[in-house]
C-alpha cells in the first residue's frame, strides 16, 4: 500500500529535527524546550498514524484523539515564549485541552467537531500573532525574527489546512463509511507533521532573559518620548556598535534602555514605519557597506562581523535595503556609496 512508507518517512524525519534541535540549541531556554517537545509529540502522532493506517492497529485511535487537542496548544505556546516569559495566566489553553479530553471520553460523538474548532482557532490566533508586527518576537535573535515569523505562519496555514482535513473525513464518513481515509489521512497528516517538524526549526529564542512582562502600550501617534528613545538607541549604536551583537534581541535592547519592550517596539515602529529586525539590520548593512568598499575581506567574514548569523540571511538582507547582491554592490561601489547618506535617517 503507497500510503504505508509516508507516515513512517515522517517519523524517521521528525526523529531527526528532534535530536539536531537538542544537540543544536540551548536547551535550558524555555521556548526551546518547547519547540523539542512539539516536534516530540508531532513525530508520536505520525507514529501513531503508522500504527493505525498502516498496520491496522484500531487500539491507538483513542491515543491519537487524546493527542491530537495538545499539538495546537503547544504550538501556540511555543511561539508565544518567543514573545515573553509564559506565567500562570498564559497557560489558559491547557484548559481547552482539558475540554477536549473529556469530551472525547464522555461525548466522543461531538469530539470531532471540538478538536476541529480547536485547530481552527489556535491556527487563526498564531497567524495573527504573525500578523500583527506591534507584538514583537522579544526574545528572539533580531537576525532569526523574520525565520521565526514564516515559521509562525507556516504553522498557522498548517492547522487550519488540518481542521479542514477533519471536515473532509467526516464527509467522507458520511458519503462512504469511510472507505478513503486511510490514504487521505495519511498522505495530508505527513505533509502536515513535516511543515511543522521544520517550522520548528526556524524558531528559536536567544538567551534566556528573567524578567517579567510589560505592560502592554496602545498606539498614538509619534511623541517626544518616541523620538528621545531613537535618539538613544541611535547613540548606542553609534558609539557601542551594539547593532553588531549577534545575540541581540528586543529583550536585550529594551532592558539596555531600561524601557519596556513595547515601548521600545512601538517608538520603532511609529517613528521608522519598520520593525524592529529591520532597523537594526539598516546599520548592520550599514557597517557591511563600508567594509566592502574598505577591505578585501570575505562576505562571509564580512556578514558575521556586521552580526549576522548566517550568509544567506546576510544575502537576503542586502538585497532588501539596496537592491543588489553583496558581490555586486563591491563591484559598482563607487556609484552606489552614496546609497546609504539618506538610508537611516528615514
Amino acid at each position: 500500500m503507497i500510503f504505508v512508507p509516508l507516515p513512517l518517512f515522517a517519523t524517521l524525519c521528525l526523529f531527526f529535527v528532534l535530536i539536531r534541535m537538542v544537540y543544536a540549541r540551548d536547551m535550558t531556554a524555555r521556548t526551546n524546550q518547547l519547540f523539542a517537545g512539539l516536534v516530540g509529540l508531532y513525530a508520536l502522532q505520525s507514529l501513531l498514524l503508522c500504527m493505525r493506517w498502516g498496520y491496522g492497529f484500531e487500539e491507538v485511535a483513542f491515543w491519537i484523539g487524546m493527542l491530537a487537542p495538545v499539538l495546537p496548544v503547544v504550538a501556540y505556546l511555543s511561539y508565544l515564549a518567543l514573545m515573553d516569559r509564559l506565567t500562570i495566566l498564559m497557560l489558559w489553553p491547557l484548559v481547552i485541552v482539558a475540554l477536549n479530553w473529556v469530551i472525547l471520553i464522555l461525548v466522543p460523538n461531538l469530539a470531532d467537531l471540538v478538536i476541529l474548532m480547536t485547530y481552527l482557532s489556535f491556527g487563526a490566533i498564531i497567524l495573527w500573532n504573525a500578523s500583527n508586527r506591534g507584538r514583537e518576537l522579544a526574545l528572539v535573535r533580531i537576525s532569526q525574527t523574520d525565520g521565526a515569523l514564516r515559521a509562525m505562519i507556516i504553522t498557522g496555514i498548517a492547522l487550519i489546512c488540518s481542521a479542514f482535513m477533519d471536515l473532509y473525513v467526516i464527509a467522507d464518513f458520511i458519503r462512504t463509511g469511510g472507505q478513503n481515509i486511510g490514504f487521505s489521512v495519511t498522505l495530508i497528516q505527513t505533509g502536515f507533521l513535516l511543515c511543522i517538524g521544520f517550522a520548528a526549526i526556524m524558531s528559536q529564542s536567544g538567551a534566556t532573559e528573567n524578567t517579567e512582562p510589560e505592560a502592554e502600550l496602545s498606539p498614538k501617534d509619534v511623541t517626544e518620548e518616541d523620538e528621545a528613545i531613537i535618539t538613544r538607541l541611535t547613540q548606542l549604536f553609534e558609539t557601542e556598535n551594539l547593532h553588531a551583537d549577534m545575540e541581540l534581541s528586543l529583550r536585550r535592547l529594551s532592558r539596555r534602555l531600561g524601557l519596556p519592550d513595547r515601548s521600545v517596539s512601538q517608538a520603532i515602529n511609529k517613528t521608522q514605519n519598520m520593525g524592529v529586525s529591520q532597523f537594526v539590520n539598516r546599520y548592520r548593512i550599514r557597517d557591511a557597506c563600508k567594509l566592502l568598499k574598505n577591505s578585501d575581506q570575505s562576505i562571509l567574514h564580512i556578514s558575521l562581523a556586521s552580526g549576522f548569523m548566517t550568509k544567506s540571511n546576510f544575502n537576503r538582507e542586502f538585497a532588501r535595503v539596496t537592491g543588489q547582491t553583496p558581490t555586486r554592490w563591491r563591484q559598482s561601489s563607487q556609484k552606489t556609496a552614496s546609497h546609504f547618506s539618506p538610508l537611516l535617517s528615514r
